[in-house]
């Protein structure tokens, strides 16, 4: 089990070799790039060849994998054409992925359209449709796409029902995206939900681990049971003391899978 930074918003603009001091200093094994916001990393599709050679080879040499890349390529569009720019865009970023020698690409759904009179089914159907062929595509190229629990979909039924449209496969997996709207019970704890998705899952975006209201340290336990060995990515809210807030993290995350057992 491994972790990394994702650069939504906590160190956006930080450029690559910036962003790759911190991760290495500050103790984050990993990176998760975030694309299509024009982040001072500059990673992005429209890298050419010997671009994405120069971050590769910056990324080794600072010792900080490539943990993945998160795209906002999303499936639930009513417009046939965007729906079909989307899984286009997903498909380059799977070529960058591959390129890279990253894990996988963050893709989600994001919102039900029953408002404007779609079924909700129709709409599972097409993102559980459209991740199937994608799923083959990153297969051929060693890489994963990964759906993130967000949005309307963060219900363990839609999602696990997205999955199984989908198709098996190492092309494919969950993102379990901590929410404790949506994943913590009454008793607090959020076993229930992680479980019943825990087949699917692999990646993980946590957040702020100090947050009473999500059970961090249980979710470290049941990882550490499951044998978990894919990315665990912060997902932090910017601060105007970064560098300090980050060594919390990382240090509060290293206690977390210490306690649980792990190593």
């Amino acid at each position: 089990m491994k972790s990394a930074l994702l650069t939504y918003n906590m160190g956006a603009d930080w450029d690559l070799d910036t962003l790759l001091e911190k991760c290495a200093t500050l103790g984050f094994e990993g990176v998760e790039f975030r694309t299509d916001r024009e982040h001072a990393h500059g990673v992005e599709v429209e890298m050419a060849q010997a671009a994405r050679d120069e971050v590769r080879r910056k990324c080794e040499a600072a010792g900080v994998a490539i943990a993945g890349l998160s795209s906002g390529c999303a499936y639930d569009a009513v417009d046939p054409e965007e729906l079909e720019a989307n899984v286009q865009r997903t498909r380059d970023h799977l070529d960058l992925c591959a390129d890279l020698g990253a894990g996988g690409v963050k893709v989600f759904g994001n919102k039900l359209h029953v408002s404007e009179g779609i079924p909700a089914e129709e709409t599972v159907a097409q993102i559980g449709e459209s991740l199937g062929g994608l799923s083959e595509y990153g297969a051929e190229r060693g890489v994963q796409v990964r759906f993130e629990m967000h949005g309307d979909f963060t219900s363990p039924e839609v999602c696990n029902e997205i999955m199984e449209r989908a198709g098996d496969g190492e092309g494919i997996c969950l993102i379990y995206n901590c929410n404790n709207a949506y994943d913590v019970d009454d008793s607090g704890s959020m076993e229930a939900s992680y479980r019943a998705v825990a087949q699917g899952v692999g990646h993980v975006h946590t957040h702020d681990l100090a947050d009473p209201g999500f059970p961090y340290l249980e979710l470290v336990r049941l990882l550490v049971a499951d044998g978990f060995d894919g990315w665990c990515s912060a997902e932090l809210q910017d601060s105007a003391d970064r560098e300090r807030v980050l060594q919390y993290y990382v240090a509060l995350w290293r206690a977390y899978v210490t306690i649980a057992g792990g190593e």
